[in-house]
């Protein structure tokens, strides 16, 4: 495998940025370019199916927090300046005791959640338009496995271990028929036996 960018993970802390963050279009905006890499307000739009004028208002939004920034200009005019993210990856976690952030967290998982679920709907609807090897190499398990606090602890490491050199925003000379795609892993004791 070819190497890597060096990451740059940010953790998320702060409420009033937890908040930012907790808008719908806000969070598909910030998924969207660390996925697709530097994007215009435009771009972004069409690829999110809403307006440039309200992409372009909520990016701003992202940028006031430090969640994106503009790519240094190249010649282009200033508003077809694309924007990209800050860093390769996220962690959205309150202060430990922080009430506040914990909901507005709480509210930031939710936001989350119904996206991998609207973008699991959306794949559904179009995976007829992808050649048969993309379609039969996507895969949806799961699994119920019996395991300590260590052992899941350590069970999600490794798998991150496996996976990051594969994300998007630090991957160098993917292959030319690479594409992005989602991997979306939960790991948590089965609410039934809680």
């Amino acid at each position: 495998m070819e190497p890597t960018k060096p990451e740059r993970r940010v953790r998320v802390q702060d409420p009033t940025t937890l908040r930012a963050l907790a808008h719908p279009l806000r969070l598909r905006l910030l998924r969207y370019l660390l996925a697709a890499g530097p994007r215009t307000a435009a771009q972004c739009a069409e690829a999110l199916d809403d307006t440039g004028s309200n992409c372009s208002y909520h990016l701003h939004q992202l940028a006031r927090h430090g969640l994106i920034e503009r790519v240094p200009a190249q010649g282009a005019n200033r508003r077809d300046r694309p924007w990209r993210a800050v860093a390769t990856g996220l962690e959205f976690l309150p202060e430990p005791g922080d009430e506040q952030g914990r909901q507005v967290n709480d509210a930031l998982t939710s936001l989350e959640l119904d996206e991998v679920f609207r973008s699991l709907q959306h794949y559904r609807q179009q995976q007829h338009k992808l050649p048969d090897q993309w379609q039969e190499s996507a895969t949806f398990h799961n699994y119920t496995l019996s395991l300590t606090p260590a052992e899941l602890r350590h069970l999600t490491l490794t798998l991150d271990a496996v996976i990051r050199p594969y994300l998007r925003p630090l991957r160098d000379g993917a292959p030319s028929d690479a594409r992005p795609v989602s991997l979306s892993l939960q790991a948590y004791p089965t609410p039934e036996f809680i």
